[in-house]
């Protein structure tokens, strides 16, 4: 049979039957009795099982014992806590028992058979047909009574009616009302959709008084494991009432991401158990952010760097953003499509352009376009992807078209998306064979410059995808194709560095192949980018789209080159210059690690991404 760890419980309280030789291996069964009621009781966070049994030769203590478990999931041996019963229903030869075991509601689905040892003597007890399966307040009803008026005094006795004896969350705060000097709050919790929760909050309290810091929603329980989450430096609470708990280190504020945990059914609350046994609870409210407001959130208040990236986007930003990012993006967004001009019959290539930030470089691109004969055959396709500038757009393109006659089209959004999803929705509206995404802040200076990058991705049918030469505007380099690069200040992560990147150019480059060419101007076989599904939606902003797209293409032994001979202004992420701090620095490194997880390393250290 197989064997799992079904129960969450500390490497202290469990043995797994692969770590060591198994206490029952040697030991020969008594005869089984069954299991009349078992349950798991969300105040004691385990289960109780509630039956009878050959009774132990001498025994009349009870308290620990080694336990093991046979279930539908696997075997598990862990150390319970049982109380012996006189149950005027039984001879002298049987004895009743209550037995808890800490663990997870889940883990007893299809318990088939129990097995304990008591003074070297193996003991079984099984599920018959007539074991009822309760929980919760049913469940307390069958164990207190018993405890109370049919075991003996004993030390199982004593730590299950303890057990039994802690109130439960009602809806009332009782963490202040713990003996012990402790403080705690979860001043932010974020949920990450369908049921993740980032918390970002403190606590102070003295070391080694807290056992347990779990958040409950209903039947789901996770523990807020501090050794994995991020430490956050908090001199305001320091200031405040650093003094009254001892404590000076300014990192008692944590970020942690809890998996599987939030349903807007239950009431969610932190439980808090102290090494006294106490128990204490505080109700927890959910955060209103969403979208990139949430990720935000979670991405600003954070610095990282050298070995602790790999932790921290592992456990806790990593997860936490990619599941807001596919939240955000599986909202249904609102578009509508604007035309100026009659739509060019048979393009030669689609143009998919998203603008955020400066509409007014629409204008300036188009004047530059109606300047080249060649750009009467281009499918120009304008993505919004600033609702807010809506308006702004349209009066500024009504000018334009009546001014320069180029057609183009615009689809608006009514939602901000980001740059590889409003490319993908360019894709969709693409009408050419060919399809050139380009930035909005890319000025071409070539005359034919698609016709001229479209005939040279036909002569070298093992391209994928073509760029052009960009240059700053004194002249300078800005991308002759990309290398990848580690950064050991970045944890060792795979970067992308340009080649010649500030350099004069050279007048005869010719051809160059790279590992990797730039997103800002991409020309590829509109047939092959819907094959390959265009751009990866996972990341943000506008970082390590491209690099994923020349993997996947290069995964399909398709290279990526630039034509040197094709030349085009690039001003390089004037739009995004209001993204500043801590957030626009740890979106390029989620962006990072996302690529760093997919191409370079597939099992992360903890957490992860699909």
């Amino acid at each position: 049979m197989a064997k799992a760890n079904i129960f969450g419980q500390t490497a202290a309280t469990r043995r797994v039957r692969d770590a060591r030789a198994s206490v029952f291996d040697e030991l020969p069964d008594s005869a089984l009795g069954p299991v009349d009621v078992y349950g798991h009781l969300n105040e004691s966070a385990g289960w109780w099982l509630v039956g009878w049994m050959p009774r132990p030769f001498g025994a009349s203590e009870g308290g620990s014992v080694p336990a093991q478990i046979h279930a539908e999931r696997g075997v598990v041996e862990a150390t319970a806590i049982m109380a012996l019963l006189e149950r005027p229903d039984l001879d002298h030869s049987q004895v009743g028992f209550v037995l808890y075991i800490p663990g997870a509601r889940r883990w007893a689905n299809g318990l088939r058979q129990l097995r304990v040892v008591i003074e070297g003597g193996t003991f079984g007890v099984r599920v018959s047909p007539s074991t009822v399966r309760c929980d919760d307040r049913a469940l307390y009803d069958q164990i207190r009574p018993a405890l109370v008026f049919q075991a003996g005094e004993s030390t199982g006795r004593a730590r299950c009616l303890a057990l039994t004896d802690r109130p439960g969350y009602v809806g009332v705060e009782t963490v202040s009302q713990l003996a012990s000097s402790l403080a705690i709050e979860i001043d932010e919790a974020i949920v990450c959709p369908p049921h993740g929760l980032l918390v970002k909050g403190w606590q102070l309290t003295a070391p080694g008084r807290i056992v347990a810091v779990r958040v409950r929603c209903g039947e789901r329980v996770t523990e807020l494991n501090r050794a994995q989450a991020i430490p956050m430096a908090r001199p305001d609470v320091i200031q405040a009432l650093g003094s009254t708990y001892g404590v000076q280190a300014p990192e008692v504020g944590f970020m942690a991401y809890l998996q599987n945990i939030y349903t807007d059914e239950n009431p969610l609350y932190l439980e808090v158990e102290l090494d006294t046994g106490e128990r204490a609870y505080k109700g927890l409210s959910v955060s209103r952010k969403q979208g990139l407001e949430a990720i935000r959130a979670v991405l600003e208040e954070t610095e990282c760097r050298y070995t602790d990236v790999d932790h921290r986007f592992d456990a806790v930003l990593g997860p936490a953003v990619t599941a807001l990012n596919r939240a955000r993006l599986a909202v249904p967004v609102a578009q509508t499509l604007q035309t100026y001009g009659e739509p060019v019959k048979n393009p030669s290539c689609s143009l998919v352009i998203p603008l955020y930030g400066r509409m007014d470089y629409l204008e300036y691109q188009i004047a530059l376009l109606s300047a080249d004969p060649t750009s009467r055959s281009l499918d120009l396709v304008y993505v919004l992807d600033e609702p807010a500038k809506r308006q702004e757009l349209l009066t500024l393109a009504d000018a334009v078209y009546a001014r320069f006659r180029l057609p183009f089209r615009i689809l608006l959004s009514r939602h901000n998306r980001g740059f590889g999803p409003a490319s993908n929705q360019g894709l969709a509206m693409a009408r050419a064979p060919y399809v050139a995404f380009v930035n909005s802040d890319v000025f071409p200076l070539t005359l034919g410059w698609t016709d001229r990058l479209i005939a040279t991705l036909k002569k070298h049918p093992k391209l994928g995808a073509i760029g052009p030469r960009l240059l700053y505007a004194d002249g300078s380099v800005q991308h002759e194709g990309c290398y990848f690069r580690t950064l050991p200040e970045y944890g060792g992560w795979t970067f992308v560095e340009h080649t010649h990147k500030g350099r004069r150019p050279s007048p005869d480059a010719g051809l160059l192949r790279a590992d990797m060419i730039t997103a800002a101007c991409l020309l590829m076989a509109t047939s092959l980018a819907r094959e390959v599904g265009g751009f990866d939606e996972d990341y943000l902003i506008g970082d390590f789209e491209d690099a994923d797209l020349c993997r996947r293409l290069a995964a399909k032994n398709r290279a990526v080159a630039v034509e040197t001979a094709v030349v085009c202004h690039h001003l390089e992420r004037q739009s995004q210059a209001r993204l500043g701090g801590h957030w626009r620095m740890n979106v390029t490194l989620f962006n990072a690690w996302r690529h760093q997880r997919r191409w370079i390393a597939s099992t992360p250290t903890s957490g992860g991404v699909a």
